[in-house]
Order: C-alpha cells, then sequence, then structure tokens
C-alpha cells in the first residue's frame, strides 16, 4: 500500500474504524495526498478483503500504462505462469535486478491480483508489466533482443551468456516449461547448475539467480568465456 501510494496509482482507500498505528498512517498519509479515505465496520471490511487476516486499510489503484522499452531493455518474460504466487515472486526479484519490462504472454496469471501483489511486494509499482495478446507476433516483439529461455536440460549454463545488450529471460510454467513458440524466438536455452542430483529450482528462483547475473554483469561489464555462446 505504502508502495502505492509513492507510485501515484492509489484512487481511492478504505480503511476499518479503529486501525492499527500502521495502517492508520498509510491511511492519514492518502489523505494527506488528496486521496478519498473511507472508514467501515470491521464486517464490511472483511467481506472486501480476500485475506482471513486483513490489515486494516485496502487500496483500489489504476494500472499504469507501461512505457516503450528502453534500448537497453533487460525483460523478464512470463509464458504462461499460472501460479500468482510465483509471478508475484518473480516481478519482485525482476524489480530489484533492475529489469527494464516483464512481459506476460496470455496464460499467465493476472500481476495486479491479490495474491500476486502480496507475493510482490510492491514490485508491480517498480518495474512497467505489459500483457501480451493472442495475435502479437513474437518475431516482431523480440525484434533486436536476445531471449534466453530458461530450461533444466540446456546445455548452457546462465552464466556463459553476454546479457549486458538489449536481452531476455523467459520463464514458463513449473509444470510444461517454456513454450515451442517461445522457444522458437529465443536465441538459446540456459540453465542453472545444479548439485547433488538437484533436477530444478522453483521458476521464481532460478528466475531470480539469472536476472541478478544479468544485473552483476551489467553493474561490472562482463567479456564473453565462451565466443560462441548463445549464438544462433
Amino acid at each position: 500500500m505504502a508502495e502505492a501510494l509513492r507510485a501515484g496509482v492509489v484512487v481511492s482507500v478504505l480503511c476499518v474504524d479503529n486501525p492499527s498505528p500502521a495502517a492508520a498512517a498509510v491511511a492519514d498519509e492518502a489523505a494527506a495526498q488528496g486521496h478519498s479515505v473511507r472508514h467501515c465496520t470491521d464486517r464490511v471490511f472483511n467481506a472486501v478483503a480476500d485475506t482471513e487476516t486483513p490489515q486494516g486499510v485496502l487500496a483500489v489503484i489504476a494500472t499504469p500504462d507501461p512505457p516503450p522499452l528502453p534500448d537497453s531493455a533487460l525483460l523478464l518474460v512470463l509464458d504462461a505462469v499460472q501460479d500468482p504466487g510465483n509471478v508475484g515472486a518473480m516481478v519482485r526479484s525482476a524489480a530489484a535486478a533492475g529489469v527494464t519490462g516483464v512481459i506476460c504472454t496470455p496464460g499467465t496469471a493476472d500481476a495486479h491480483s491479490p495474491k500476486a501483489m502480496r507475493a510482490g511486494a510492491g514490485g508491480q509499482f517498480r518495474v512497467p508489466i505489459r500483457k501480451l495478446s493472442e495475435s502479437e507476433d513474437l518475431e516482431a516483439f523480440a525484434a533486436g533482443v536476445d531471449l534466453y529461455a530458461a530450461s533444466a536440460d540446456a546445455d548452457l549454463a546462465y552464466h556463459d551468456v553476454d546479457w549486458t545488450g538489449p536481452s531476455g529471460l523467459i520463464v514458463g510454467a513449473e509444470s510444461a516449461g517454456v513454450s515451442p513458440a517461445w522457444r522458437s524466438a529465443s536465441r538459446a536455452a540456459v540453465r542453472v547448475p545444479m548439485q547433488r542430483e538437484v533436477e530444478s529450482l522453483n521458476a521464481a528462483a532460478a528466475a531470480a539467480v539469472i536476472l541478478f547475473e544479468a544485473a552483476r554483469q551489467r553493474a561490472a561489464g562482463y567479456t564473453n568465456k565462451d565466443p560462441g555462446a548463445g549464438a544462433h
């Protein structure tokens, strides 16, 4: 809620009659910014909230329109990731790693749903999120951006890819992985090397590992260890 206020996307606020000090502070800040703040009984608030133990303050927000992609894009593509908790967690990691845009393909859970918002911890207000339609051309969308598909069985390790140019990571649903269409749109598949016979990471954990490697490379500069890595 506080992140939404800082992002300037709050439309109105609903607050219980006797809020906790933290909820009251948020409601007061919303009112100071000129937002409509309405107080209600606990019974009414609990009927509106979708959690068993709500925090006493809710906000109606406007979903911001994503800006055009910058030339130095670092993208995270969520390919039919259906678990809103995973979607929110990956948005949170994307925001922390400096990703410039999160792309949600058809079939991906709503990144602004209540569960995804809780898992995102405000990340939705720090990184642009765009929903692709069924009719959008993947090749045209990917033009100029080197996309890599996360896959546990890939030959190429994520740290052997040069992420410093316009690039992006595609993460699929844990059950199905990246779809054939997005695999075709990518330059190569990448994996996180595992030890002790662990087969794979949770999708959100794998995304975080790879995105922070991209952030490290972009901050420090990078010379590819293998000149052929990532080539078509």
